[in-house]
C-alpha cells in the first residue's frame, strides 16, 4: 500500500546540525506563509537534548535515578510543547511547518547502544514510546529510534535536509570548540560526541518513512543543501509541494540588526552567527566536489592531529549514508 499524505498536513523539516537549515527556513519566509510561528522555526525537542547533553559520555550503568528522571522529564516537556503547538495551529487554522534536529528526537537507549555497543543496567531494554494525544496506544517499529511512537510520526509529511559530511561535521566541530553553555550545561569536551557525528539515525528515520509511504509516493522528501543554495527554482518547486507560496520566497534579506542581536542568548548568537551576518543565499557555502583526503590535512592543522583524524573518520563513516540519501533527493527533473 502507498500512503501519499497523512490526513492532516503537518510538514516536518528534519535535519542534523550545520546543514544550512536556518538559511532554508529564512528563504521559505514562513512568517509570511500563514505558518504558525515557532521560535527559530521549531526545535521543540531542544530541552530533551539539553537534558542529556552532559550525559552522552557516560554509560547508563553510571546514570543515577536523577539522571534518568531528568532525561525523561526533558522528553516529556518537549513532546508536550510540540503537541500544544499543533493543537493551537489546528484551532486557529494555521499551517504547520516546523524543523527539528533528528538527534534531538533520539531515544537515549539507542544512543547508548550506538556509543557503547550494549546497554546494561536497570534500563537495559528499549523503553516504551510516549503516548501521543488522541491515540489509545503507542508502538515502535524497528526503524523508529526516536522517543516518539509510530502513530505520531506518521501524522507528518517529512523532509530530510542533508549536507556533505565534510562541511557539516567540520562546522559542528568548530561550534563545539566554542564551549557554548546553555542553562548551566555544556559539553564534557570541546568536540562533538560520537552520537552527533553519525548519520545512522537520519537514515533509519528516512527508511521508516519510506517504508510507511511506499514506493510510489513522493514522500519522504530529501533536500541537499548544495541544491538549495544553487537552484532557486528547486526551492520554489519544494515550496509548492509543502503548501507554501513560491512567490513569497526570499533569497536575499537585510543583515540582522544589532538591536535584534541583543535579544538573543549567548548560545543563539553563536549558533545563528552565520545566518544573522548574511544578506542572502551564499553560494560560498556549497560543498561542490570535495577531496576528503585533502580536507583531512587541513583538519589536522585546525583541530590537532587527534581531532583531525577523528573528524576524518566521522566523515568517511557518514559518507555511505549521505550518498544513499542524496541519491533520493528532490531534483528539478
Amino acid at each position: 500500500m502507498t500512503v501519499d499524505t497523512p490526513q492532516k498536513r503537518r510538514y516536518w523539516l528534519l535535519t542534523m546540525p550545520r546543514t544550512a537549515s536556518n538559511m532554508l527556513v529564512r528563504v521559505l519566509n514562513l512568517d509570511s506563509q500563514g505558518v504558525r510561528p515557532a521560535h527559530n522555526g521549531g526545535y521543540f525537542f531542544f530541552p530533551s537534548m539539553m537534558a542529556r547533553l552532559d550525559k552522552y559520555g557516560k554509560p547508563w550503568q553510571e546514570w543515577t535515578s536523577e539522571d534518568h528522571a531528568m532525561v525523561q522529564g526533558g522528553v516529556e516537556q518537549s513532546f508536550n510543547a510540540l503537541q500544544d503547538y499543533l493543537e493551537a495551529a489546528d484551532d486557529e487554522g494555521q499551517k504547520v511547518f516546523v524543523k527539528e534536529h533528528i538527534s534531538f528526537l533520539n531515544a537515549p537507549y539507542y544512543e547508548q547502544e550506538y556509543t557503547y555497543g550494549t546497554v546494561v543496567g536497570n534500563e537495559s531494554s528499549p523503553p516504551e514510546t510516549l503516548l501521543a494525544r488522541g491515540f489509545t496506544h503507542s508502538t515502535r517499529s524497528s526503524l523508529n529510534l526516536t522517543t516518539l511512537p509510530d502513530e505520531f510520526l506518521t501524522t507528518w509529511n517529512p523532509t530530510f535536509l542533508i549536507r556533505h559530511p565534510a562541511l557539516m561535521l567540520s562546522s559542528l566541530y568548530r561550534t563545539a570548540m566554542k564551549d557554548i553553555e546553555v542553562d548551566g550545561r555544556r559539553r564534557a569536551k570541546k568536540e562533538p560526541y560520537e552520537i552527533e557525528a553519525t548519520m545512522k539515525f537520519t537514515r533509519s528515520l528516512y527508511d521508516f518513512y519510506a517504508n510507511y509511504f511506499g514506493k510510489n509516493s513522493q514522500w519522504p522528501i530529501v533536500l541537499d543543501a548544495d541544491d538549495v543554495i544553487a537552484y532557486p527554482e528547486l526551492v520554489k518547486k519544494y515550496a509548492g509541494i509543502v503548501g507554501l507560496d513560491p512567490d513569497k520566497l526570499r533569497f536575499s534579506w537585510e543583515k540582522t540588526s544589532e538591536e535584534q542581536l541583543e535579544k538573543l542568548r549567548a548560545a543563539e548568537k553563536i549558533m545563528l552567527g552565520s545566518i544573522n551576518a548574511s544578506t542572502g543565499v551564499d553560494k560560498g557555502k556549497m560543498a561542490g566536489d570535495i577531496d576528503i583526503n585533502a580536507e583531512a590535512e587541513k583538519w589536522r592543522a585546525e583541530f590537532g592531529e587527534e581531532g583531525g583524524r577523528k573528524l576524518e573518520r566521522w566523515v568517511q563513516e557518514a559518507m555511505p549514508d549521505y550518498e544513499y540519501l542524496r541519491s533520493r533527493r528532490l531534483t528539478l527533473c
